[in-house]
């Protein structure tokens, strides 16, 4: 009777927690996800009728282990609003940096995953203190683990049975979007057919002749973009001069000419955006690999991976960069960097992207006691990598990432320059104070720059990598703003992030509200820069945004972004065929490392 009270409450406590964990990112209950999860619950702890004694070590330890896959998928899923892939095993590099990204999203409440764990150390206590009873011994029971394993087993094919009777058998493990096997299987059910896919998948795709063809004729087409009636700027404006990109951390749109208490927060950013050209609906389409998916967006015009990061699981693939291009014109090309060379497996990715040089924190002085959060500060970083510059020869084309603005944007006090009032200690507060540091630093980087030679022969890119405030932070900014923000205007207005183009040669200031998207960057530069439309033409998914006007831009399901389309009209759609066959393609390039021709 015991065993059976054990039983019984280990299963429903796994059943419960993995349910509830299953339906975090779902709009409804999965009937799907609630039979697999009681299917395992069952079939794990069933187990326990096969021991003599000890039958309840084993439920408590399978419990506890239960409660940390857990409480760990739920927070990697609320920090990057999608399932735990089998491909972040391959991240692992990345985990000290994040180690203080992961920590703000532990609460207090989140002990109720461990609340089982908590109840069976008392009885542990009672059983050996107060009762002092040895363990008991009692006959294996195969009759109810047999009829236990019967019933998980048809749990577990009730899901698939209703899909074939349905006529909808073909869809039984297709994947759509991150969280399909999540919503018809449950958190057990995506991981275990996320393993299989992850063991059995080939590194290099071999393409069919028809897929060839495919791809060729959608890299040919000119859809779904319309031709401008004449250039936003004359091309080959740029022609000759460096190209210096500066990746902003968790930079969004919404912020710039925003003031607090009457102080501006990006007030460097202000002044390059009025003097330059600033294209304010662009939009972040990363997806699992964050910041590192940004650059290969930016500078290869390919969308990243659905599952995983690129980065990881193609670091030696022959991407076909723009730094590659503009090497071709003897352009030396440099990336800088405050954190390690293995955070995003950039040192391995880089060669492979045509960079000659990495400087990453091993490069630069004194980084323990000049950093913050993450990495090196931005303070440090920008003075310098100016120094650093300074011996790159040119003309050289450059990527700089910033870094303190980082989540959980938490800023030393003493570093503070700019006063958030009663927004101090909140999530919008810090995120303000950061980007405002960054601000204040490139602000010293552009005069340092200036005092090195000038601007005139450097074309600065300054763009956002990705959201670094979500869904969960809208209250706080509807509080900011005095005013409700609905769902649409959430993603038309405070999803996108910057893109600013300055250069003294730019007389007139542009402020462009065309929706493009971080994949049409680098065809919009190179035609800029001179290069011939057809430099990027044979792996480009992007447009060349200086002559074509986006139809639509379309963001991905990742870390952060959804699965939506944003039209010219600013109007919020689902995906259509094509959108998901680009996906397809942008894969198979890569996938099959670009054997297409």
């Amino acid at each position: 009777m015991k065993r059976m009270i054990w039983f019984s409450i280990f299963t429903l406590a796994s059943f419960i927690k993995l349910a509830s964990v299953s339906h975090h990112l779902l709009s409804d209950w999965s009937k799907g996800a609630l039979l697999v999860s009681l299917s395992f619950s069952l079939l794990v702890f069933s187990i326990m009728f096969l021991f003599r004694k000890y039958y309840f070590w084993y439920g408590a330890l399978i419990s506890l282990a239960v409660s940390f896959y857990c409480w760990s998928s739920y927070l990697y899923m609320d920090y990057f609003q999608t399932p735990l892939s089998s491909y972040v095993t391959l991240q692992s590099s990345n985990l000290s940096g994040m180690s203080e990204s992961i920590f703000e999203q532990m609460a207090f409440w989140q002990i109720v995953f461990f609340i089982d764990a908590f109840l069976l150390t008392l009885w542990i206590f009672y059983e050996r203190y107060i009762r002092t009873s040895g363990p008991v011994i009692s006959e294996r029971s195969f009759k109810p683990f047999s009829v236990l394993v019967v019933f998980s087993l048809i749990f577990l094919s009730l899901k698939p049975i209703s899909m074939q009777v349905s006529g909808k058998g073909d869809l039984l493990f297709k994947k759509y979007t991150a969280d399909s096997h999540l919503s018809n299987y449950g958190l057990i059910g995506h991981q275990a057919i996320d393993w299989v896919e992850f063991l059995t998948s080939q590194q290099l795709l071999e393409l069919s002749a028809d897929e060839k063809q495919s791809i060729n004729e959608l890299l040919a087409s000119e859809d779904y973009a319309v031709p401008r009636e004449e250039p936003l700027m004359m091309p080959g404006i740029f022609e000759g001069k460096n190209l210096l990109f500066i990746q902003f951390e968790s930079l969004q749109q919404f912020v710039l000419g925003e003031k607090v208490n009457g102080e501006e927060i990006t007030p460097n950013l202000n002044k390059l955006a009025s003097g330059g050209v600033s294209f304010t609906n662009y939009y972040p389409q990363t997806a699992e690999g964050n910041s590192s998916d940004a650059e290969l967006l930016v500078l290869n015009s390919l969308y990243p991976l659905k599952e995983g990061s690129t980065f990881f699981r193609y670091p030696g693939a022959d991407y076909p960069s723009l730094t590659k291009i503009f090497k071709e014109k003897d352009y030396t090309a440099a990336a800088f960097h405050g954190d390690e060379g293995s955070f995003w497996n950039r040192e391995a990715v880089y060669p492979s992207m045509g960079f000659d040089r990495y400087y990453d924190i091993t490069d630069y002085k004194h980084a323990e006691e000049k950093s913050i959060g993450m990495g090196l500060s931005d303070e440090a970083f920008f003075e310098q990598t100016a120094d650093h510059l300074q011996t790159v020869k040119k003309p050289y084309v450059a990527s700089l990432i910033t870094l303190t603005s980082h989540t959980p944007f938490i800023i030393p006090e003493e570093e503070k320059m700019i006063d958030v009032d009663d927004m101090k200690g909140s999530h919008l507060g810090q995120y303000f104070e950061s980007i405002h540091y960054t601000d204040h630093y490139l602000g010293e980087f552009m005069e340092a720059m200036e005092e090195n030679g000038g601007l005139q022969d450097t074309v600065i890119v300054i763009y956002g990598d990705h959201n670094g405030l979500f869904r969960e932070s809208k209250q706080e900014v509807e509080a900011w703003k005095g005013e409700e923000i609905t769902e649409d205007q959430w993603r038309t207005d405070y999803v996108p992030v910057p893109l600013i183009v300055s250069n003294p040669d730019i007389q007139k200031p542009l402020l462009i509200d065309d929706v493009m998207g971080q994949i049409d960057t680098a065809p919009t530069l190179l035609d800029w820069f001179g290069f011939s439309e057809d430099a990027l033409a044979g792996s480009a998914l992007g447009h060349n945004i200086n002559r074509y006007i986006n139809e639509d831009v379309f963001l991905l399901r990742g870390d952060y972004g959804e699965r939506i389309v944003i039209q010219q009209d600013e109007t919020v759609t689902d995906y259509k065929p094509h959108h998901s066959e680009i996906l397809n393609v942008s894969e198979q390039l890569i996938k099959s490392n670009f054997a297409h021709q």
